[in-house]
């Protein structure tokens, strides 16, 4: 179908199909359940038919081009921010050019169970970077504690960034992470790894895991049960670096360099 079978209906009857149809095309629900899947072989997934999907597609498409050409705005955007992820997902996709930012975090956020706006926030904050001084040598002891968590979080912000368009957001990944490592170094060199342990409660696994690598020579018990919830329970790539921090420690004692 195109737009010309659209063409008489209002902006929020277009909007209204459009809804209808992402929920029934279920973009954000194939991708969860296609992860699911990788993971776990014998995990029973629904796979809805090809033949009922195509023209739903078809018609999408069609409501689409008739939302284009109506140039709607705020409308859009209110898409992406639904609380169906279905709706967000294929939103995301369908007028990521109308509003780029906003629509690369509406998409990540369908996939990961979080609102837009907080996976925005996220990487936001990732690419904020920290003044240049004081230098982690100049800081106070609080302050530097403080910078980790910080640094951590950042890190945190990372994974929702878009390392395959934008090659520059891995490049900040590695440079965040080795301001962690830099932050760890610093802190053993003042004796204060151990201010470093509450934070493996943490409910940000990149934090926690981050944390808990840093105390593996301090608190071993507790560092290592807080590496192995994020290995079993954290997200990619948190939980590989969980695993590979504890496989690291447990077979040749080493963690980070200088710690």
């Amino acid at each position: 179908m195109s737009a010309d079978d659209y063409s008489g209906l209002e902006t929020d009857q277009l909007l209204d199909l459009f809804t209808s149809a992402a929920k029934q095309v279920g973009t954000a629900r194939w991708h969860v359940e296609t992860l699911r899947e990788l993971r776990d072989p014998n995990a029973k997934i629904t796979r809805a038919d090809p033949k009922v999907l195509m023209p739903i597609a078809e018609r999408l498409r069609g409501i689409v081009d008739s939302l284009r050409m109506h140039g709607v705005g705020a409308p859009i955007e209110r898409m992406l921010r639904d609380d169906d992820p279905d709706v967000r997902a294929t939103a995301a996709i369908a007028f990521a050019d109308l509003a780029p930012e906003l629509a690369n975090a509406a998409g990540r956020s369908a996939y990961v169970g979080l609102p837009t706006d907080k996976v925005l926030e996220l990487q936001r904050r990732a690419r904020k970077m920290p003044p240049e001084r004081p230098t982690l040598a100049e800081m106070s002891d609080d302050d530097l504690v403080a910078r980790f968590k910080d640094a951590a979080e950042r890190e945190s912000g990372t994974h929702f960034l878009d390392y395959l368009d934008d090659p520059a957001d891995k490049n900040l990944q590695n440079e965040i992470v080795g301001e962690v490592r830099d932050i760890m170094r610093q802190l053993k060199a003042r004796g204060l790894l151990p201010r470093l342990l509450p934070l493996l409660a943490s409910d940000d696994l990149t934090v926690r895991r981050q944390a808990a690598t840093a105390c593996l020579r301090v608190a071993a018990p507790q560092a290592e049960a807080a590496l192995e919830s994020v290995a079993r329970d954290g997200e990619y790539p948190d939980n590989i670096d969980a695993r590979d921090a504890l496989a690291s420690w447990r077979t040749n004692g080493l963690i980070v360099y200088g710690v």
